[in-house]
């Protein structure tokens, strides 16, 4: 610590930003190396012998009034934990704060791949126009804001909104605009106006200002520049960090983990889709939102309005939980929710690739549990599979503290007498998961391109302005690059030497099932790679190609 605080000493306008590139740069961590193939399975990065017996795992409770419990890295299996001396030191960096934007000749994305081009994660999303109103239909319907479409009933008329006015509410520090925006469109997808509560100040009794911004506006493009940039924070934050990671991939591998024997047939069929991810969450436990982490550091919030902000994250996702009962929620899968979405209007081409990868998924695990368990009384009364849904969703159920005296049940149908509907919820729960970490991370986690333009998307931004300051430029590209180290890819990977033998009555094979599994996810890669190829020739709005649910481009678990 005496070298770090020589160094804050030294640098003290970008120690923070230096140091993390070096640790980034230098990291010990180059990628996964691909995955073995059954010849090769005790050479590979996932060994039978690198598998954990199930135990309790020690774990460090997360702060901002949330009972989310996260393992410790140095319980992960394979012998991964990486984490280096300086990535342990970064709550203990000085911050800084700095305000100076850019000039109208001056290039955002020249200015940050200038210092970052040898870190920043490959970009494979092509946008060639970022700040028309053509493109913000693009941004919202094909884009960062997709999962969060809604509709409304707006003076007698249907309009498709997406919002972010849930965040303008939260304090931010002096120098910074707050965040705000809920950027409604009309049925045929023109932009009809921004409705923005973080514009006006930031009152105590109970008056609400709102600025109504349409197209032509003197404003328009100050309020589009925050819409977009509240997009970016609030899926970052709360879709990314907080749900993908600190809740449902780390409430998975734990239960999982402490729930199911190493040679469980599920817990070796879900293994890579937890591949590193207790090493990934720790570490977004401890350097990305941890109190004076890389998160708070880079989104404007005050530190009381950080934490409000990731407190908020149980009530801020829309992911189906958010359906009233009366109106058949909560909704648990994906292929249910955008049925759901399909009855109030929204049918897109996002939601229709989710339902397809989604049952392709289904398909997977169905036809591998037929391999180990011939009857379905089996799976269905298993104990271990039983502990390990219990154990998610109540730990899911209590994550906010609004939910402690007040309880959600989410499990009716795996707590049925019906062995029919058992065996399938535990089925469509493996299959959620698999979503999850893979295209849902993708979602809202592989923003690259977002990330890289502050005049596009920006973390933080001074009063009045339409771009990023510099240094959130810096620290936003810097967190990407933090959050990009690459995975197993989902598509070609070959992981069938961890499949048990099946039972000498079952009569299917795992691996044939994984075969019939590559080559549904190639047919799927080739329909999206047509689809894309094929977007400027179709009509507006759905002329716009849609990359995150394309197997081709998908890892098998998530990243940091």
């Amino acid at each position: 610590m005496l070298v770090l605080s020589v160094l804050a000493a030294r640098f003290p306008n970008s120690f923070d930003e230096d140091v993390v590139s070096l640790t980034q740069a230098d990291s010990d961590f180059k990628g996964y190396g691909g995955l073995c193939s059954p010849e090769t399975k005790e050479k590979s990065f996932l060994p039978v012998s690198g598998l954990r017996p199930r135990e309790q795992l020690p774990k460090g409770l997360l702060d901002y009034a949330l009972f989310l419990q996260v393992p410790y890295g140095s319980s992960d299996e394979f012998e991964l934990s990486s984490e280096t001396v300086i990535e342990q030191s970064l709550t203990f960096l000085p911050q800084s704060q700095h305000l100076e934007t850019f000039g109208p000749d001056e290039n955002p994305v020249e200015f940050v791949m200038n210092q970052l081009s040898s870190i920043y994660p490959p970009i494979y999303q092509e946008w060639s126009d970022k700040l028309s109103d053509t493109a913000l239909v693009r941004f919202c319907l094909h884009g960062l804001g997709a999962h969060r479409l809604g509709v409304e009933m707006r003076d007698g008329k249907k309009l498709f909104v997406v919002k972010t006015n849930a965040l303008s509410g939260l304090p931010v520090r002096e120098g910074f605009e707050r965040y705000g925006g809920d950027m409604y469109f009309d049925k045929d997808w023109k932009p009809v106006m921004i409705i923005d509560a973080g514009q006006g100040p930031l009152r105590q009794d109970g008056i609400q200002e709102m600025v109504t911004t349409k197209p032509g506006d003197a404003g328009w493009e100050r309020a589009k520049f925050r819409f977009r940039s509240s997009v970016f924070t609030l899926v970052t934050l709360v879709d990314h960090l907080y749900d993908v990671h600190l809740q449902k991939s780390n409430l998975f591998v734990t239960a999982m983990r402490e729930q199911m024997s190493s040679d469980h047939p599920v817990r070796r069929f879900m293994t890579p889709f937890m591949y590193r991810t207790i090493t990934v969450n720790d570490n977004a436990f401890h350097n990305l939102l941890t109190k004076n982490g890389m998160a708070p550091r880079c989104f404007a919030f005050t530190e009381n309005g950080f934490g409000l902000a990731v407190a908020a994250g149980p009530s801020l996702l829309l992911d189906g939980t958010e359906v009233p009962a009366d109106a058949g929620g909560p909704i648990l899968f994906r292929a249910d929710y955008v049925d759901y979405l399909k009855s109030k209007g929204i049918d897109t081409a996002y939601w229709r690739q989710v339902s397809q990868l989604f049952q392709l998924y289904l398909r997977f695990v169905l036809a591998y549990l037929e391999c180990y368990y011939p009857k379905k009384e089996d799976f269905a009364n298993d104990p271990e599979m039983l502990a390990v849904v219990r154990q998610y969703f109540y730990q899911l159920e209590t994550a906010g503290p609004n939910t402690l005296s007040q309880k959600v049940d989410f499990t009716m149908p795996q707590s049925s007498g019906k062995i029919d509907e058992k065996y399938m919820f535990y089925a469509m729960f493996l299959a959620e998961i698999m979503f999850w970490v893979t295209a849902g991370h993708e979602q809202a986690g592989a923003v690259e391109v977002y990330a890289q333009d502050a005049s596009w998307c920006a973390f933080r931004w001074v009063d009045g302005a339409t771009v990023g300051t510099k240094q959130s430029a810096t620290a936003t590209a810097l967190l990407m690059s933090f959050t990009s180290q690459p995975m197993p890819k989902l598509l070609d990977d070959d992981w069938t030497h961890l499949f048990p033998t099946p039972p000498a009555n079952s009569g299917k094979s795992p691996t044939a099932a994984f075969q019939k599994f590559q080559e549904e996810l190639r047919v799927m890669a080739d329909e999206c790679d047509a689809y894309n190829a094929a977007s400027s020739s179709r009509p507006f709005p759905e002329n716009f190609p849609m990359y995150v649910n394309n197997p081709r481009i998908l890892e098998v678990s998530v990243s940091l």
